[in-house]
């Protein structure tokens, strides 16, 4: 089984990329990165490009589009809570667990066809 054969792969693929960019984005704003740092930014968002060309190959746009949104927004909460202490309120967590059921939703629809 070849993992590039679905978008579930290049969602993932999408939302790291996004991740590790706002997480040295978040740390340039903190004073822990100098701002030389920001080319890197740049050079990882050209290629977040590149893996949604290939993604579009094998899935369609607004599918492989929904997903890697999903995935980057409760990756980067979670890291925001967890690594830079952020808070977010009640509500805001119970729109996680949304965000959470629907990504179980459309991956369960990518994986029966």
């Amino acid at each position: 089984m070849n993992i590039f054969n679905n978008g579930i792969t290049y969602s993932t693929l999408l939302a790291s990329n996004d991740i590790i960019s706002m997480s040295i984005n978040k740390n340039i704003v903190l004073g822990t990165l100098s701002s030389y740092w920001l080319p890197i930014i740049c050079i990882l968002y050209g290629f977040q490009m590149y893996i949604f060309n290939k993604g579009l190959q094998v899935t369609s746009m607004s599918s492989l589009n929904l997903k890697w949104n999903l995935f980057s927004n409760i990756i980067i909460t979670i890291i925001g809570i967890y690594y830079f202490k952020e808070n977010i309120s009640n509500l805001e967590t119970f729109g996680i667990a949304f965000a959470l059921f629907s990504l179980f939703l459309f991956t369960l629809a990518q994986l029966q066809k």
